[in-house]
């Protein structure tokens, strides 16, 4: 499914070819610039329970070494590592209907994996992955509007969540923000700096927007 796998930060095609991902019909972008400038400045919304610090200590460290991994071998392997982690929500019910509704959206019966990550949210609403693979499935629904609230929360709960920062910049380079898509990209280097997508994007974008290569 190549939307799926786009939106899941495999480069199956290039951004810009893909024909009928978004439109502007929905939402402008002066409408949806308010995320890209968030970027920098977005906290976690809450201090992680105790029985998550572990969790949350690990994944910072993960981040802090995606930062620094010295090539793309190694930082590809810290965000594996990383995206497993996003994974594991801390409850088996939880991660049961993560694990289906992932499935679902494989299949392309989106309806069904929506209802199945509309209980996620609620029965976990500090968790965010739960919120972002929610916003796959909008984003695949072409309801960019939901995708967009549902990446801002995300945001909120995970600031270096590095696949939302793409998703968020995917987004606006089809909506023709380029100048905020840009800046979306230019922020996930700063988390992960090996990351050939946003790379990509980020030469094109600069091209585009300033007129130069970077």
């Amino acid at each position: 499914m190549v939307r799926y796998l786009i939106w899941r930060g495999i480069r199956l095609l290039p951004v810009l070819a893909i024909v009928g991902l978004f439109g502007g019909n929905l939402i402008g972008p002066a409408a949806v610039a308010e995320p890209a400038d968030e970027l920098e400045q977005s906290p976690a919304e809450t201090e992680p329970p105790a029985s998550e610090k572990s969790r949350h200590q690990i994944l910072t460290e993960l981040y802090d070494s995606l930062r620094q991994a010295s090539d793309e071998d190694s930082a590809e392997l810290i965000a594996n590592a990383i995206e497993k982690l996003w994974l594991r929500s801390g409850s088996d019910t939880v991660d049961l209907l993560m694990s289906r509704a992932i499935q679902m959206v494989n299949e392309e019966d989106l309806d069904i994996a929506l209802k199945i990550f509309d209980s996620v949210v609620s029965l976990a609403p500090d968790y965010s992955e739960g919120w972002n693979q929610r916003a796959t499935v909008y984003f695949l629904k072409k309801d960019y509007e939901s995708s967009l609230n549902d990446l801002r929360r995300v945001l909120r709960l995970d600031p270096r969540h590095f696949k939302a920062i793409s998703g968020l910049g995917l987004i606006m380079q089809e909506l023709g923000d380029k100048e905020s898509a840009l800046r979306a990209f230019r922020h996930v280097l700063k988390v992960h700096p090996h990351l050939g997508v946003a790379r990509r994007s980020v030469e094109e974008l600069t091209r585009e927007v300033e007129g130069q290569g970077i």
